[in-house]
């Protein structure tokens, strides 16, 4: 360390300019860090949380897409699996993460649902989450259990269901979600009165159905379509506003005299609202290249989804949009979770 000489005055200038000096420089390394944190985003593993139970449709989507993502960003990419409470726990968790990009949440609508079923929430889903994009959007299958019902048609179904309405129940993937919604939306058109049967996923309510113990459920067809072979499982509709594809025979509830229930449902991405605005765009970017493969677009197809891309912006607002719908519906229906 140099000896510093001459008169205390001089002695005091020169320690003073040191340290003033040393300040900016460590200061100039801290706003370097971040920016430099950012350039080599990402240099490790991302995690994609899956607020369902393993091999339902989310998970499936899930799983997919981690692997894309992994080869797009020559990173190990994982997928865990965190669910209950109508995906709040998956969703509080991501909220709540590191802002660095490395861990994304894969959502549905209830992400935004479940704001109007509690009091008090432990994040704000359109205030501590951002979307990176949306995966894409699917139709959603009203199938019914033939140990329930003999029905072969929604029409049939409900003329059912008014004879014997003590026999009949329906389940969903979490109170307050869209199989939930739905149920309610069908009882409420026909003056029904099936009870709702809330599950954690969609696995184990088609389980529930096969066996028996569910008269109906709203799921997603990549969830219901393994189980059709069993003739355990009938489909009798879906939502939407025209036949998808891979159902051509099953008719839409709109077409079967039944109206309202041609909004369709949706998967999407989520990062913690202070993500850097380089790290977002870059995991929109390659989300958005993704979903453009043909292999991709077939795969989505596959599973009842029609691919997504919507910038960050333009998703935020329909979810706005999604929220005022469903909130209204939820009020409606009176369903509170606390």
């Amino acid at each position: 360390m140099p000896v510093l000489t001459g008169a205390p005055e001089t002695r005091v200038k020169h320690l003073t300019r040191r340290t003033i000096a040393a300040t900016l420089a460590c200061a100039a390394a801290l706003l370097h860090y971040p920016v430099q944190a950012q350039q080599d985003f990402p240099n490790r593993t991302i995690r994609v949380v899956v607020p369902f139970a393993p091999g339902g449709g989310g998970d499936v989507l899930g799983r997919f897409y981690g692997q894309k993502l992994s080869e797009a960003l020559n990173v190990p990419v994982i997928v865990e699996n965190r669910p209950g409470a109508s995906t709040m726990i998956a969703s509080d968790f991501v909220a709540k993460a590191a802002p660095d990009g490395y861990t994304i949440l894969l959502n549905v609508p209830l992400l935004i649902q479940t704001p109007h079923l509690y009091s008090k929430m432990p994040y704000d889903p359109l205030v501590d989450l951002k979307p990176v994009t949306d995966l894409g959007s699917s139709q959603l299958w009203f199938a019914v259990s033939t140990q329930k019902t003999k029905a072969l048609t929604i029409k049939e179904f409900v003329a059912d269901a008014k004879l014997h309405p003590k026999d009949y129940n329906y389940a969903s993937i979490g109170a307050g979600s869209s199989g939930h919604l739905l149920g309610y939306q069908l009882n409420e058109a026909n003056g029904l009165s099936m009870l709702h049967v809330a599950y954690k996923g969609s696995t184990p309510a088609t389980l529930a159905l096969m066996a028996g113990e569910i008269s109906a459920v709203f799921l997603d067809i990549v969830t219901l379509k393994p189980q059709l072979a069993s003739g355990k499982v009938r489909l009798l509709a879906s939502t939407g506003a025209k036949r998808s594809p891979l159902t051509p025979d099953v008719p839409t509830l709109a077409e079967s005299g039944y109206a309202g229930f041609d909004t369709a449902s949706w998967a999407a991405l989520f990062v913690p609202s202070k993500v850097p605005a380089d790290v977002l765009a870059r995991l929109e970017t390659e989300t958005r290249k993704i979903l453009a493969q043909p292999e991709v677009i077939t795969k989505w197809r596959e599973l009842g989804f029609e691919p997504g891309g919507q910038p960050p912006a333009q998703f935020a607002a329909q979810m706005r949009a999604d929220s005022v719908r469903w909130g209204g519906l939820i009020k409606k229906a009176g369903v509170k979770l606390d």
